[in-house]
This record gives C-alpha cells, sequence and structure tokens, in this order.
C-alpha cells in the first residue's frame, strides 16, 4: 500500500477538509483529491462523504484510519531506526528500567556501552512496569529492561537472566544463625514489604498467598533501599533481589534462601511487537545481559 496515498488520507481525515489538508501538505487541492480517489479505488469503497463544509470519515473510512496511523508511525521509526544504525553507534538510546533492577544493573551496562560505543548517549526512564510498557508501546521508548512475571502485553520479552529472591532479616535473627528461613518463621515474623505497583511486591504477595502466608506487613515502601534499610533496623523482614542484596551487603541484614522454595525472578528485554531494532539497542542488551550474568 502507497504510504504517500495514506498520509494524504490521515491528513484529510485529521483536517476535515480537503483545502485545509492539502496547505498542510504542500499540495494543490485538485493533486490532494486525486491520491485520495486513488486510494479509494484501490481499497474498492469510499472513504469520505464530501459535503459543503468539508469531508467526514465513511464506516470504511472510520476502519481504516487507526491501521493507517499505526502503519505509518511504523515506517516512520523503521525509518528512525536505519538512520541511527546508519550512524555507527552515534546518537540517542532511550532506555526504560524498573526501581527494583535499575541501580543494580544499569550503571555497569551504560559503562560498557560507553566503552564500545563512544558516540552514543543513552537517556534512562526509571519507572514501574505498567508505566514503561505504556511508553514503549507508544513509541518514547526504544527497549525496556524489566522483570518477569509482570504480564507485557501486545510486547515481545527476550529473556537476559535470571535473580534469585532471597529472604532480608536483621542479623540477630534466628534465621540469619540457621543459615535460611522457613516458612513458618515467614509467618511469624513481621513484614516489611515493597508497594504492590512494583511488580516484585506484585509477584511477592502471589508467593505468599499461594503457599497461605499471610505475613503481618508492618511497612510498605516504594523503595527497595528503604526496605533494606528498615530490615536492618530490625523492624521486620522482607523478600528481595539477590542483586540487591550483594549491593546492599551491611554488618546490620543477612540474606538467606526460602528453605525448600527456590524463588527468582526472570530479567528480561522488552520490545514493541514487531519493531525493528537498532543496532544501539542490541548493543545496550547485550551490555546488560553480561551484568546480570556476572551478577
Amino acid at each position: 500500500m502507497d504510504t504517500t496515498l495514506l498520509r494524504a488520507f490521515v491528513e484529510t481525515a485529521d483536517a476535515g477538509s480537503l483545502s485545509r489538508a492539502a496547505r498542510h501538505l504542500a499540495l494543490s487541492q485538485p493533486s490532494l483529491t486525486g491520491q485520495i480517489q486513488r486510494l479509494e479505488t484501490h481499497m474498492g469503497v469510499p472513504l469520505f462523504d464530501r459535503h459543503g463544509r468539508g469531508v467526514t470519515l465513511t464506516d470504511a473510512g472510520q476502519a481504516l484510519y487507526p491501521r493507517a496511523r499505526r502503519i505509518l508511525d511504523e515506517v516512520r521509526r523503521t525509518e528512525d531506526a536505519i538512520r541511527r544504525e546508519g550512524a555507527e553507534g552515534a546518537g540517542t538510546l532511550s532506555v526504560g528500567a524498573i526501581p527494583t533492577v535499575a541501580p543494580y544493573v544499569l550503571p555497569a551496562a551504560v559503562q560498557r556501552l560507553r566503552a564500545r560505543h563512544t558516540g552514543m548517549r543513552v537517556e534512562l526512564r526509571e519507572d514501574y512496569s505498567a508505566v514503561l510498557a505504556k511508553l514503549l508501546l507508544d513509541g518514547a521508548l526504544d527497549v525496556v529492561i524489566a522483570a518477569l512475571p509482570y504480564p507485557f502485553e501486545h510486547l515481545d520479552s527476550e529473556r537476559l537472566g535470571t535473580d534469585a529472591l532471597v529472604v532480608a532479616v536483621p542479623a540477630s535473627h534466628a534465621a540469619a544463625r540457621a543459615g535460611r528461613m522457613t516458612l513458618a518463621q515467614l509467618r511469624d515474623a513481621p513484614a516489611v514489604t515493597l508497594d504492590p505497583a512494583h511488580c516484585l511486591g506484585e509477584q511477592v504477595a502471589g508467593f505468599c498467598s499461594s503457599r497461605q502466608v499471610s505475613p503481618s506487613v508492618v511497612c510498605r515502601s516504594a523503595q527497595l533501599a528503604t526496605v533494606l534499610e528498615l530490615v536492618g533496623a530490625g523492624v521486620g523482614i522482607s523478600i528481595v533481589p539477590a542483586m540487591a542484596a550483594v549491593r546492599h551487603n551491611t554488618p546490620q541484614c543477612a540474606y538467606v534462601p526460602l528453605a525448600e522454595h527456590a524463588l527468582q525472578r526472570e530479567i528480561v528485554a522488552v520490545w514493541r511487537r514487531g519493531a525493528v531494532q537498532s543496532t544501539q539497542a542490541r548493543a545496550f542488551v547485550e551490555c546488560v545481559r553480561e551484568v546480570v550474568r556476572v551478577g
């Protein structure tokens, strides 16, 4: 399908007038009219109703409009990706990452990327999975680094590695001395948790519910660092990512596995379905994969 004709169709639909659309496209009105007629001939149905005040979409035109928008958006993104690839590593890469991954993975990944692609600029957005998924679908981000089992609908995910989940306890806790935490201890201990808006908080809540564990939550936080500080202060216990435990290795906290339950999450790169993956985005994802594996 000719994208020139689709642009003429979308511009006319947005303007509601052939004359206004022709001015926006820097065309004569007869030329634009001819393009619309060629598209209608190709589709085999009229796309506009003409009237004295301008034009309105027919039922067929209304059905075509969102599809035409998507096609033109994808063409634009593809053109942008090809231009970025032609710049030999130069340009800007827009990356999103969830808060329970970003501080433990992105600094090292960006450092590796800059060493290999000195001309590349990386823009980072840290936010919840739901927000990042929408930004990715809207084309505002090139790739998102996140964790499953969050359901990224209408997007593709690529596995980069796994991250174990461990139980953070005060150093004086019996589980720290035993080197493991039992479900019974988990049931009885006060808990410090992440807000359910975090996919990790939702995952941990789902695990506890499936094991009939209802911990007494004494604090919910939006920040994983706050959770770990509160655990170290003896406020409660928490299930946290191993990558966070490695970075927050203080004498006040101990990190132990949950006995008989191998908890983990999958770290993934998330892409727009069917979108062209630029050389720069692929290079960044490979750097993240290396960091996750080393960690």
